[in-house]
């Protein structure tokens, strides 16, 4: 008798290695996925604080007008992500986080501290962004 096929042992065992396998990769490619987004928010804040950077440093030198979009105050000022945009220096829809896809201009904070040289130390604060 020729007997042509696997048993069920056989098909088990085989089922068994694919469900692994298919776990590895799906633990894999979410890790991946989680990274590169927490690495595109970085990229993101990057650059929102280098326009933030260009934004103040053409406000103090009237090459655009910002009356009254931000107050010094012992040589630091605060103000939303949002006037980077009203002035053109992103488009509406470019501050999203990536990890989540919420929407930055209203809760982004941007704080603005200026040294004895005058050159600007920039940090952000997402704190208020859920």
């Amino acid at each position: 008798m020729n007997n042509k096929g696997f048993t069920l042992i056989e098909l088990l065992a085989t089922i068994t290695i694919i469900a692994i396998i298919a776990s590895i990769i799906t633990f894999s490619i979410g890790s991946t996925l989680s990274l590169s987004e927490e690495k595109s928010y970085e990229l993101l804040k990057n650059n929102v604080i280098n326009m933030a950077n260009l934004y103040i440093t053409e406000c103090e030198a009237n090459s655009i007008d910002c009356n009254g979009e931000y107050n010094w105050n012992n040589n630091s000022t605060s103000f939303f992500a949002k006037n980077l945009i009203l002035k053109g220096y992103f488009k509406s829809n470019e501050l999203k986080n990536p990890i989540n896809e919420h929407d930055l201009t209203n809760c982004l904070i941007i704080n603005v501290k200026k040294d004895i040289n005058n050159s600007y130390n920039i940090t952000l604060d997402d704190s208020k962004c859920n």
